[in-house]
C-alpha cells in the first residue's frame, strides 16, 4: 500500500506579510502626525486653562484683601494682606509653581521672566511681577507650530491690589 501524505505548512506568504507591513506603514504615517497635531493643541489649551485660572485667583485673593480680610492662607502658608505687590507677585509664583503643571514641562512661573522682562515669558511659562499697587500677568500659551504666542497679545495684564 503506497500512501502518500501531503504536508500543508500553515502560515503567511511573502507577499501577504508585505503586504500587512506596507499597510502598517501607511497607517502610522498617517496617525502619528495627526497625534503630534493633537497633543500640540492640547498643550496650547491647557496653558490657556492655567492662564486664566491664575488671572481669576489673583484677582480673587487681592478683592479678599481689599475687602476686609487682614490674610489669605495659600497652600500652607499664611499670608498678610498689608504686603507689597513684590512680595505677593512672589507668594503667588512661589504657590502656582507648587500646583499647577506646565504643559511643556517646565514650571509654570519663572522668576526671571517679570513685568519688565522685553518680550515675554518664554515658552510656556507665566511672567508675574509686581508695577505700583499692580500684578502683572503674561503668559507665552505658544502655539500648534512650537512658536511663541502670547495673552495678552502685547502688554501684560494688570491687577490692581487696593
Amino acid at each position: 500500500m503506497n500512501t502518500q501524505f501531503k504536508l500543508r505548512i500553515k502560515g503567511f506568504t511573502l507577499i501577504e506579510l508585505l503586504i500587512v507591513v506596507a499597510i502598517i506603514g501607511i497607517l502610522a504615517g498617517v496617525g502619528v502626525p495627526m497625534y503630534n497635531g493633537y497633543m500640540a493643541s492640547a498643550k496650547v489649551q491647557s496653558a490657556t486653562t492655567n492662564h486664566n485660572n491664575i488671572k481669576s485667583f489673583v484677582a480673587a485673593t487681592l478683592t479678599k484683601c481689599s475687602t476686609g480680610s487682614s490674610s489669605v492662607v495659600l497652600g500652607s502658608s499664611t499670608r498678610y494682606c498689608n504686603q507689597s505687590t513684590a512680595n505677593w507677585a512672589s507668594y503667588f509664583i512661589t504657590y502656582f509653581n507648587s500646583i499647577n503643571k506646565n504643559p511643556y514641562g517646565k514650571n509654570v512661573f519663572n522668576g526671571t521672566d517679570s513685568a519688565t522682562s522685553s518680550g515675554g515669558p518664554r515658552l510656556g511659562l507665566t511672567g508675574i511681577g509686581s508695577s505700583g499697587n499692580r500684578i502683572a500677568i503674561r503668559t507665552n500659551i505658544g502655539n500648534e507650530s512650537g512658536g511663541s504666542a502670547f495673552i495678552p497679545d502685547s502688554g501684560w495684564i494688570y491687577i490692581t491690589k487696593e
